[in-house]
């Protein structure tokens, strides 16, 4: 042990503390090699999740293929069908989320979502399971001829990280590839098309998607308004 002085403060040098300390971390790591080599502990490389960029949809793919959405209320969704059918893309709506798209959700999600993440992400792949169980359809099918397109947005809440959980539940469920399209919330009336899209994000899109919406609305608006006053329990239902 040296004792030196460096301007007004002492400085102690402990070479052989730090020698010893050295030394015990060397016998502590060769305990631990030995300990696992012991107990069959050995180190598995781990796969770190990667979000890779979904292939295109092209315009040439737009005749073949089915455009996935869902995820609002059922008279919006059945508008929403209706509007971009009227624009050229062939729309099919997914059902209301229930108890067994929680499920699917839960058991191909990741942990401590919130329910929201667990029902709209279970309901695409329930929908997809049952295209591949009840109509026949091999995965690699599916993946060719549907894409899913939802809404997203940046920011803490967990809306902005929805393409990821859906690309990851839809990968360990047999779905890999499965293309999730975005038209983000503070993207514009266009966002990052060029003349070979297969989903052109442009005016005519978002006014069709505007109208379809609003018109939701007064129809849920008129509903609730009238179902106090109904004489017939589902009547309003029923008209609407």
């Amino acid at each position: 042990m040296r004792l030196t002085d460096e301007g007004d403060r002492p400085v102690i040098w402990l070479r052989d503390e730090l020698a010893r300390a050295a030394e015990i971390e060397r016998e502590l790591e060769a305990f631990e090699r030995e300990e696992r080599a012991r107990l069959g502990l050995t180190e598995v490389p781990v796969a770190q999740w990667r979000d890779p960029a979904p292939r295109p949809f092209t315009r040439d793919e737009r005749a073949g293929t089915t455009l996935l959405c869902g995820g609002l209320t059922q008279a919006q969704d059945l508008l929403i069908q209706g509007a971009l059918r009227g624009i050229g893309y062939r729309v099919e709506v997914l059902g209301t989320p229930d108890d067994e798209a929680l499920r699917v959700g839960r058991e191909f999600g990741n942990r401590g979502q919130c329910n929201p993440t667990y029902f709209t992400v279970g309901n695409l792949v329930h929908h997809l399971q049952r295209l591949r169980d009840e109509q026949g359809l091999n995965p690699r099918e599916i993946i060719a001829r549907h894409v899913f397109v939802t809404a997203g947005a940046c920011g803490p809440c967990r809306f902005g990280t929805y393409a990821t959980e859906y690309r990851k539940a839809l990968r360990d469920a047999g779905f890999e590839g499965f293309r999730v399209l975005l038209f983000q919330q503070q993207g514009g009336l266009r966002q990052a098309c060029g003349d070979g899209d297969g989903l052109v994000l442009d005016r005519r899109f978002f006014f069709a998607l505007l109208r379809a919406v609003v018109a939701g609305d007064v129809l849920n608006a008129m509903g609730y308004r009238l179902r106090p006053y109904e004489r017939d329990p589902g009547a309003t239902q029923a008209a609407l």
